[in-house]
């Protein structure tokens, strides 16, 4: 059975987990189908549903292809997890697939089955207090900068996304 859908509108964090759970019930029944393409898409879909509620919640930029998987390196980082950074670029990896379809039925699977098994961690992410997180490169610092679109180095300032520690030069 399908998870229905929320109403039209602003999505709640809520919402977007329905909405994750329900894209990954539907890659699972088109790759069913052998329809790897869709299984790719709503792969990508529920993945990147999972971390904009995260964002969200923390008050984090989450439109944009760009912020989404930054949104995924970082809490795979600060909470020292890095299949959350593995099943980020794993998914983004499927939404290319969606477009070129170069990917085969085992890896589309194969993915699938990691987003289902990190969907659930993700969501108890959601309630997760921030970490404190300490900048340890220009990408770390950049990548802050964008999610939470503060134009001057998080280092000199506290951040809803955690205690930043000052970056060395």
């Amino acid at each position: 059975m399908t998870t229905p859908l929320p109403p039209p509108g602003a999505s709640t964090p809520e919402d977007r987990m329905v909405i994750s759970r329900r894209f990954i019930q539907h890659a699972r029944e088109e790759l069913g189908r052998d329809n790897r393409l869709q299984a790719s898409e709503k792969t990508w879909g529920a993945m990147a549903q999972a971390l904009k509620a995260i964002a969200q919640v923390r008050g984090w930029r989450h439109r944009g292809h760009d912020n989404v998987v930054n949104v995924g390196r970082h809490i795979g980082k600060e909470f020292n997890y890095p299949d959350i950074i593995v099943a980020t670029y794993d998914a983004e990896s499927l939404h290319r697939n969606f477009y070129e379809n170069n990917d085969r039925f085992e890896v589309i699977e194969n993915t699938i089955n990691l987003i289902e098994d990190i969907l659930p961690e993700l969501e108890a992410l959601r309630f997760a207090p921030p970490r404190p997180y300490t900048i340890a490169h220009r990408d770390d610092r950049d990548r802050l900068r964008q999610l939470t679109g503060d134009p001057e180095s998080p280092s000199r300032r506290h951040i809803s996304g955690g205690v930043f520690a000052a970056l060395s030069a």
